[in-house]
């Protein structure tokens, strides 16, 4: 009875090492291929991702899965077949874009999209990340720099410093105010001259409100046009008149 008894224990323990040594079930999965840019409109033709966007995939109850830093995130990431995650993509300045560029500002990025994937399945995502603040330029009419000597454009917004500007500048502001403009001019007589100035609230987050200045007023605002159209992601460029 006493070896019986010793037998079965042996044969237990063996049963249970093996148990122990049996591989977990490995889970299918899927290939998931990424385009992802900063701007307005998506980029299907390139692959990848921009190297100033960080990118994280989030399971469905809102945890985290897996995180990419920017300049690190990979073209290619396996997921877990038949489940739906949802893509992070955003800028890491959220908190410090108004202050680049000496105070006027960058473009500030984030969005989310969701994808799955299905079982040995390789899935695209093609996503325009939006922009979360507007940016206000500048366009002065031909031959002002031989009529003017010198000039002044500033920018002021929810009580942030004024900002002064040329052409092909921008400054950069947050959706939840408007702002206000003023050129000062002083024309080669040494006559200087300014119009008073001049408020805009309709603004929308991802515009470029450019203030386009033109001779004789024959436009509806005296001289003053406003062209908006989706700001593209590129840097501020420096240009003296």
């Amino acid at each position: 009875m006493k070896h019986i008894l010793t037998l079965l224990l042996t044969l237990l323990l063996i049963a249970s090492c093996q148990d122990a040594e049996m591989p977990a079930p490995t889970r299918a999965t899927g290939t998931l291929v990424l385009s992802i840019a900063a701007g307005p409109t998506p980029k299907a033709h390139t692959r990848g991702v921009d190297a100033d966007l960080t990118v994280e995939l989030l399971r469905p109850n809102g945890s985290l899965y897996k995180a990419f830093p920017a300049g690190e995130v990979p073209e290619k990431i396996v997921l877990e077949a038949n489940t739906t995650y949802t893509v992070r993509a955003y800028t890491d300045n959220q908190t410090t874009w108004h202050q680049a560029n000496k105070g006027k500002g960058e473009g500030c990025y984030m969005g989310e999209t969701q994808v799955s994937v299905g079982e040995d399945e390789v899935a695209y995502c093609t996503y325009a990340v939006p922009m979360t603040n507007y940016a206000v330029g500048v366009s002065l009419p031909e031959h002002f720099g031989a009529l003017f000597t010198s000039y002044s454009f500033v920018v002021q917004s929810e009580g942030r410093a004024d900002v002064s500007l040329t052409p092909g500048e921008k400054a950069y502001y947050a959706p939840t105010a408007g702002f206000t403009y003023k050129l000062t001019a002083t024309n080669t007589d040494g006559k200087t001259s300014a119009h008073t100035a001049v408020p805009y609230d309709e603004v929308a987050a991802g515009k470029l409100y450019t203030i386009k200045y033109v001779y004789g007023g024959a436009s509806s605002q005296g001289g003053i046009d406003i062209e908006i159209t989706d700001d593209e992601k590129h840097d501020n460029i420096d240009v003296d008149i």
